[in-house]
């Protein structure tokens, strides 16, 4: 009976066995990887050197010939019969001042001479008679001689009244409204002459050095779509002490569209001292935070965030003073980048 008993047990344990093998299912696999991170593709340009073939120096458009006339007697203005951009001939009358003033003033001198002269006749009259002494005539010479150079300075003075144009031109600029009253001093027109157009600029000393009179250079003027070709006329033999800058006169040769007051930029070739390569970026690579400035530069397949010194923006691209070296590639345009993001040039 207990052998029957095991016989049953051990079958029963092996029917339980085979149910359990029957009903196993396999496994899910094991995860061995993560996910693929996405690539941003951006553009990159290398940090490269500045061209030092150049400079451009900011210049002004003026008349060759331009003068300033101003008042030299106190009065009221009666008349500017010009205005801006108005022609006007040698010797034409731009301006008068009040002279009621000056007329008296001269009827007075001329008294005083027609007296001093008919002193001085009467004096020389007696002394021929032997009645006076020669010492009576040499006072009326020089009482007539004062009298007739009181008489010419108040005639030159009623001249001042009215002042007329130095050579034939345009108005350039009228400060000054009728009814003003006046000082000496006091600028009432201003006039540009019919003898050209020059380009007059500032310039540092290292390009000073460089530059010759009669030497050609290329004159950027707004509105024209290409540069002029000028040559130089004078070049200030010393600098401002402040500025350590000196004047240079270019002449413009007859151009249409160009005219006196007008924005022009010099072209000058570059000193010794100035021929050191400056690194660049594009000014659209300029992430600015604040008053920091920087740049994403591509390093092994990453967009790291560098902030570096910058200069001013010029020509479309800026100046890297510290931060970065040539030949490091910066994204041209960071928008949406964070540091760190993978990128892929392209």
């Amino acid at each position: 009976m207990r052998t029957m008993d095991g016989i049953r047990g051990a079958a029963g344990g092996l029917l339980v066995l085979a149910a359990v093998g029957c009903d196993r299912r396999p496994a899910p696999p094991l995860r061995t990887s993560v996910p693929t991170e996405t690539l941003r593709r951006v553009a990159s340009v290398p940090v490269r050197p500045s061209e030092p073939d150049g400079q451009t120096v900011p210049a002004t458009v003026r008349a060759r010939e331009r003068a300033t006339l101003t008042a030299r007697v106190p009065g009221s203005v009666l008349a500017l019969p010009f205005r801006e951009g108005d022609a006007v001939s040698a010797g034409a009358v731009v301006a008068r001042i009040e002279d009621r003033a000056l007329r008296a003033a001269l009827t007075a001198a001329e008294a005083d001479r027609v007296a001093a002269e008919a002193d001085r006749a009467r004096w020389a009259a007696l002394v021929s008679r032997g009645v006076a002494a020669a010492r009576e005539v040499d006072q009326a010479n020089a009482r007539a001689a004062a009298a007739r150079a009181a008489a010419e300075a108040a005639r030159e003075a009623l001249g001042y009244a009215q002042l007329r144009a130095p050579f034939a031109g345009r108005v350039a600029a009228r400060p000054a409204n009728v009814g003003d009253v006046v000082m000496p001093g006091t600028p009432l027109v201003e006039i540009d002459g019919e003898g050209g157009l020059e380009v007059v600029a500032t310039v540092d000393e290292d390009a000073v050095a460089h530059l010759a009179r009669g030497a050609h250079v290329a004159v950027d003027v707004d509105g024209q779509s290409s540069p002029i070709e000028g040559t130089i006329r004078a070049v200030a033999p010393s600098g401002d002490a402040v500025t350590h800058r000196a004047l240079v006169r270019v002449d413009l040769p007859a151009t249409t569209g160009v005219r006196s007051g007008m924005f022009a930029r010099l072209r000058l070739a570059k000193g010794p001292a100035q021929e050191e390569a400056r690194l660049v970026v594009p000014e659209s690579a300029l992430v600015r935070r604040g008053g920091l400035a920087g740049v994403f530069v591509v390093s092994e397949g990453r967009a790291r965030l560098r902030w570096i010194a910058a200069g001013e923006p010029e020509d479309g691209t800026v100046e890297v003073r510290a931060g970065l070296r040539d030949g490091e590639r910066v994204v041209s345009d960071p928008s949406g980048l964070v540091d760190g993001t993978a990128v892929q040039e392209g």
